[in-house]
């Protein structure tokens, strides 16, 4: 076999490695096998920084034993250990998923062990990856039945707690500072929406923000409050 055939084979077992791989990425911590205990419904809002540890056993709590799923675009598996043992409360496991695209997002498995968990935790990040991937497709829906249908635990952090309200931030355009928010309330980069996403119970009037004393973020959250309320007319 000549060099040229050589490289053309594995030129061609290369592609075929790069055509199968999987499109997210999976760190699980504990049991692989699915459990299904009752649960208890329930929310939990992280502002972002530092996890409030009470508040996350109190989510933990009401998954009952069962299995934990985290959802991130970005970063790695820094709540599997916290999330499985550091905070002493039983859990059949947890499993950190990792989605940098719609593509990863809507993968069979994903699907699967998103609608098997017993908790989701969504972490922080940049929650127009979430938005853009997630809104209107497969993911977006189950989050919703899991809440909703099945009753279980949901919570996030920064980004991830962005995305929980009946508004939302959506950061299409990248971020936007309480200054040019209050210069100009439609400013390209504030785009706020509140449909066709999450509908969770008690947040229906709601648009959530984080980080909100650094950078200061209070000024910017009165101009989602005004343009929510001229282009919706609803009173958030």
């Amino acid at each position: 076999m000549t060099s040229n055939s050589l490289f053309s084979l594995a030129l061609t077992f290369l592609i075929g490695l790069c055509v199968q791989a999987q499109p997210y990425t999976s760190w699980l911590t504990g049991s692989a096998a699915d459990v299904s205990p009752a649960t208890t419904s329930g929310i939990v809002l992280m502002g972002g920084a530092t996890e409030h540890d009470e508040a996350m056993r109190w989510l933990l709590n009401r998954a009952n034993g069962g299995d934990v799923v985290v959802l991130r675009a970005s970063g790695s598996d820094g709540y599997n250990d916290y999330l499985y043992t550091d905070l002493g409360v039983s859990v059949n496991s947890v499993e950190t998923l990792l989605l940098p695209d719609a593509g990863a997002a809507a993968d069979p498995y994903v699907l699967m062990q998103v609608s098997q968990a017993e908790a989701i935790w969504i972490a922080g990040g940049d929650q127009w990856d979430y938005v853009s991937g997630w809104r209107g497709a497969a993911l977006g829906d189950l989050l919703n039945d899991h809440v909703n249908v099945k009753g279980a635990p949901i919570g996030g952090t920064s980004a991830g707690m962005a995305i929980l309200g009946g508004a939302y931030f959506s950061a299409e355009n990248g971020t936007v500072t309480s200054t040019q928010a209050l210069s100009n309330p439609f400013h390209p980069n504030l785009t706020v929406e509140s449909s066709n996403f999450l509908d969770l119970p008690f947040l229906e009037d709601l648009i959530t923000d984080t980080h909100y004393d650094s950078p200061d973020r209070k000024g910017r959250h009165m101009a989602f409050l005004a343009r929510l309320s001229q282009e919706h007319n609803r009173r958030f």
